[in-house]
Formats: structure tokens, C-alpha cells, sequence
């Protein structure tokens, strides 16, 4: 079975409201057309928030909190 055939799978054995969310996620990535994944709006709120004086969690915790489910 392909990556793609596997992840296909994976997503049909979700409720149905996530395989729509989902499938409208992955619509939205591929009407993108391989251009960047974050609309300009949001690349906007990023750089402010980086830009502020606000003190903001490492990465790599963010990484180990997201691993362990904690986020």
C-alpha cells in the first residue's frame, strides 16, 4: 500500500465531521497550488507576535508538548 493509499485510510476511519474538515484543509493546500501554506494575514500575525516584547515558549518545547498531547 502507497503513503498515499495508507494516509486515504486513515482518513476514511475518522467521523465524518473530521474527514470533512480534513478534506477541506487539503482542498485549500492544493488550490494553493504549492505556494506558501499561510495566507499572507496570517504570516502577518506571526511576524508582530515575533517581533513582540511578549516572551514566548521555545520551540522545541511547543514540539515535545505537541508529541506528548499536552497542547
Amino acid at each position: 500500500m502507497s503513503n498515499l493509499d495508507a494516509t486515504i485510510a486513515r482518513l476514511r476511519a475518522l467521523p465524518k465531521r473530521e474527514q470533512e474538515a480534513l478534506a477541506a484543509q487539503i482542498d485549500l493546500m492544493l488550490d494553493q497550488g504549492g505556494d506558501d501554506l499561510l495566507m499572507p494575514e496570517r504570516w502577518a500575525a506571526i511576524e508582530a507576535r515575533l517581533d513582540s516584547p511578549e516572551v514566548l515558549t521555545p520551540h522545541a518545547e511547543v514540539a515535545r508538548d505537541f508529541r506528548n498531547g499536552l497542547r
